[in-house]
C-alpha cells in the first residue's frame, strides 16, 4: 500500500481534506487559487443539498465552506474530464445562491432583514481537475495552471458582478514530471505537483517549504487516518482498481473486435475486387481461406 492516499479521486479527497480539523488546510489551499485573499478561518458545512422541490434528486457536492467574513466556497475534486464540466459548475452554483436568498427571507420574516435585498456574498466554485481546459487564449492562465472566470461583458470585459466567480486549477498542465519536484516555480505548481503525484510519493518533497504541505501531507498519510477512515478510504481505491481493471478489459475486446471486423470487412472487399477482375470463383475462395502453419 501508498504511504498517502489517492486525492485525485473525488471520493477519497471528501473523506480526507474535507473532515474536520482540516479547516486551515482547506483555506491554505484556496488561498492558492485567489491570491491576495486572506481566510482567517474556515467552517465546513453539510454537502448534500436538494433541487428546487423536496423530490427533485440531491447534488453531492465534494466540500462546501464558509469563510469568516460569509464568503461561500464550493470545492470539487474531478480526477477525469467530464462533457459539461463547466455547467455542471454553474448549476452548482445555484444552490449558495438559494442558500443565501433563503436566509435573507427567514431573516425579512423576523424583522432582521431589509426589504428587496437580493445583495450576495461571494460565491466561489473552485475546481481541481486532472487535465487541461481548452481555453481560447492561454494568456488567461496564472501561473501557467490557473484559470478563473465570473460574470462580465463579452465586448468589453465590464463586470457585472463580483458575487460569483469559477476558479479552476488545471493539474493537466503541469510541465514537472514525477520526481521532477526541483523543476516546480511557484506554489501553485507545488500545489499540483503534490495533488497529481501525492499517491506515487514516499514523503513531501523538501523544497516545498510552506506551512500548506505539511497540513496537506499530514491529512494524506494512511497511518494518520483513523481506522473508519482508512477502511473507507481502502474501499474506495479498491472500487476504483475494480473500475480501471473492468475499463481495460472493455478497451482490449474492443480492440480485438474491432481487427476482427476489419480483418472481415477487409476480405470481403478484397474478394469484390477478385471478381471484378473475372477471377474464378474457387479460385477466390482458395486465397482468402486461412492457411494453417506447418
Amino acid at each position: 500500500m501508498a504511504r498517502y492516499a489517492n486525492i485525485l479521486n473525488d471520493d477519497a479527497f471528501k473523506v480526507i481534506i474535507f473532515t474536520p480539523g482540516n479547516e486551515e488546510l482547506m483555506a491554505r489551499m484556496i488561498e492558492v487559487l485567489l491570491p491576495g485573499k486572506t481566510i482567517r478561518s474556515l467552517e465546513f458545512r453539510p454537502t448534500e443539498q436538494h433541487g428546487l422541490a423536496i423530490s427533485d434528486k440531491i447534488s453531492n457536492f465534494d466540500a462546501v465552506c464558509t469563510s469568516d467574513t460569509g464568503e461561500m466556497f464550493i470545492v470539487e475534486m474531478q480526477g477525469l474530464p467530464q462533457n459539461s464540466y463547466a455547467d455542471r459548475m454553474v448549476c452548482y452554483a445555484s444552490f449558495p445562491i438559494r442558500m443565501q436568498l433563503e436566509q435573507k427571507l427567514k431573516d425579512l420574516h423576523e424583522g432582521k432583514g431589509k426589504p428587496m435585498d437580493y445583495g450576495l456574498l461571494p460565491i466561489y466554485v473552485v475546481s481541481f481537475v486532472n487535465f487541461s481546459i481548452g481555453h481560447l487564449d492561454d494568456a488567461i492562465l496564472q501561473d501557467g495552471l490557473i484559470s478563473r472566470y465570473c460574470i462580465c461583458s463579452p465586448r468589453t470585459g465590464e463586470v457585472m458582478t463580483e458575487s460569483l466567480q469559477f476558479v479552476y486549477l488545471e493539474l493537466g498542465r503541469l510541465e514537472a514530471k514525477l520526481g521532477e519536484d526541483g523543476k516546480c516555480r511557484n506554489l501553485t505548481e507545488q500545489l499540483a505537483y503534490s495533488l497529481k503525484y501525492m499517491r506515487e510519493l514516499d514523503e513531501c518533497p523538501k523544497a516545498f517549504e510552506n506551512k500548506l504541505f505539511s497540513l496537506l501531507f499530514r491529512a494524506s498519510e494512511y497511518a494518520n487516518l483513523d481506522v473508519q477512515k482508512q477502511m473507507q478510504v481502502s474501499t474506495i481505491m479498491r472500487t476504483e482498481l475494480d473500475r480501471i481493471a473492468e475499463n481495460n478489459y472493455a478497451r482490449e475486446e474492443g480492440v480485438k473486435q474491432g481487427l476482427e471486423k476489419g480483418k472481415v470487412e477487409g476480405m470481403a472487399e478484397m474478394a469484390e475486387r477478385l471478381r471484378a477482375l473475372g477471377v474464378k470463383e474457387e479460385l477466390i475462395q482458395a486465397a482468402l481461406e486461412p492457411k494453417e502453419i506447418q
